[in-house]
């Protein structure tokens, strides 16, 4: 919170003008916040909400997941800001398996709780966010996924 005297000084020395551009300054700092963020199984897919107060120093989005089984974060997609504010991303590729593995059996990535990373970048530094996602898939939804990935 802003104390009154060193306002009243600044007013007093440098006019109002110094204090609008402190204002200003200070709202441009959070101006990349983020109001939602939410990951939440549909179907065979995961379904990721996010929400920015303002988009005016934003540069661009990453997502990220990570299984509990799993130490680092693997790059879902990147997404260029268009304006919208609100953004919905389907992750179809949670129960997929990996390369090599048995047509059948769950990716290593499958082992949940999944975590996502919202990265938002700007040129004032980047602001990282990490959501869980909540319960754990069923065993048709494991499967489905499954089949699913054999024939992409």
């Amino acid at each position: 919170m802003l104390k009154l005297v060193p306002v009243r000084r600044l007013i007093r020395r440098s006019g109002p003008a110094a204090l609008l551009l402190v204002l200003c300054s200070a709202v441009l700092a959070v101006a990349a916040s983020l109001t939602m963020f939410t990951a939440a199984y549909e179907g065979t897919r995961v379904r990721i909400d996010w929400e920015v107060n303002s988009e005016a120093d934003v540069t661009g989005f990453e997502l990220a997941r990570k299984s509990a089984t799993e130490t680092s974060y693997s790059t879902v997609t990147s997404v260029v800001p268009n304006g919208q504010r609100r953004y919905q991303y389907y992750d179809a590729n949670v129960f997929r398996t990996t390369p090599g593995s048995t047509p059948g059996t769950p990716a290593p990535s499958a082992g949940g709780p999944f975590t996502y990373r919202l990265t938002v970048h700007s040129p004032t530094g980047d602001q990282s966010y990490l959501t869980v996602l909540a319960g754990t898939p069923s065993a048709v939804q494991r499967s489905w996924g499954t089949i699913k990935s054999m024939f992409r």
